[in-house]
């Protein structure tokens, strides 16, 4: 279900690929993500800026995605998230997808993302 390669799950959620990157330089989006700046990103950080992104990504402001509003993501990516089949994702379907670019980047299973489990991917 991943709309980016296997790559940084925090950057494919914080920026470069939906267009962020324009507004945030590349070595923040880390730290952006990381709100309590402990060096690392909870499992609550990373759902918090989904809820940010889909917003963001929401150029309608009508409360769902379209496919239209997430170019990157290919047509089978989107068709699973979509669990209704209504042809766009709600909030949860988004999150609920996107949950699990972290969980493949939570490489040691401790339900926090580190720079270095995100790093180069």
């Amino acid at each position: 279900m991943r709309w980016i390669s296997a790559g940084l799950a925090v950057v494919t959620v914080l920026g470069p690929a939906i267009g962020l990157a324009q507004t945030l330089p590349p070595m923040n989006v880390y730290d952006v993500t990381d709100t309590n700046h402990d060096g690392k990103i909870s499992v609550e950080e990373y759902r918090a800026r989904l809820v940010e992104v889909f917003f963001l990504l929401d150029k309608n402001k009508d409360g769902f995605l379209t496919k239209d509003e997430i170019p990157l993501a290919s047509e089978a990516a989107f068709r699973a998230a979509d669990k209704n089949g209504d042809g766009r994702l709600s909030l949860e379907e988004y999150i609920d997808a996107r949950m699990a670019d972290f969980y493949a980047a939570d490489k040691n299973h401790d339900g926090v993302l580190t720079r270095d489990e995100t790093e180069g991917q």
